[in-house]
């Protein structure tokens, strides 16, 4: 059990490092210009697709975009003058990582906030050991759920740690099809799992 537990640790350990070389490879920049413009930079992981998106305070898409060949940098100046006055959110996506800013547009001027970054979390089931890792970047409430027949079977509330590591032992369960399911803040991630 002991040789297990140390197994374990390790591979999520090798996956935190991993994650952590991958969260310093998607960078959003934005710096406001004159005449209700912007700057956006944004650097991504070599050779990739990644899409962006900006979204008003009530959370409507006013802009999306797919680059079409992959690249490693992409610059471009924003004319936000059509926006109304208001909250705004860029969000960028490349594979599983996820980079945002908040901005302003208020009396013609644009105020850029921080940058926030996000990475899915990792899941994997082998030898009836269910095991997820997650770095809580944005320092949200994290919990662990898992469901058997759309009813939650397990929770464990885990907190704002920043390193989150679970395992669970599945070993006891019956045939089927189970879910776990990992909340961050208002984010879910869904993780099937088919005993067999």
């Amino acid at each position: 059990m002991k040789t297990m537990l140390k197994i374990t640790f390790l591979f999520a350990l090798v996956a935190v490092a991993n994650t952590l070389f991958a969260a310093g490879n998607l960078k959003l920049n934005m710096v406001a210009l004159k005449n209700e413009k912007a700057l956006v930079a944004i650097s991504a992981l070599e050779n990739s697709n990644f899409n962006i998106t900006i979204t008003n305070e009530k959370g409507q898409i006013v802009y999306y975009q797919e680059n079409s060949d992959p690249t490693s940098l992409y610059h471009k100046v924003y004319n936000f003058s059509e926006l109304e006055d208001g909250s705004y959110k860029m969000k960028v996506v490349s594979s599983d990582l996820t980079t945002e800013r908040e901005f302003l547009k208020s009396s013609g001027k644009i105020k850029v906030g921080e940058e926030m970054t996000s990475i899915e979390p990792f899941f994997g089931y082998e030898n009836n050991l269910l095991k997820c890792s997650f770095l809580n970047f944005m320092n949200e409430d994290v919990a662990l759920h898992f469901y058997s027949n759309d009813q939650q079977v397990y929770y464990k509330r885990i907190g704002k740690e920043f390193n989150v590591q679970q395992a669970l032992n599945l070993s006891k369960l019956g045939k089927g099809t189970y879910e776990a399911v990992l909340t961050a803040g208002d984010k879910q991630y869904t993780y099937p799992i088919e005993i067999q």
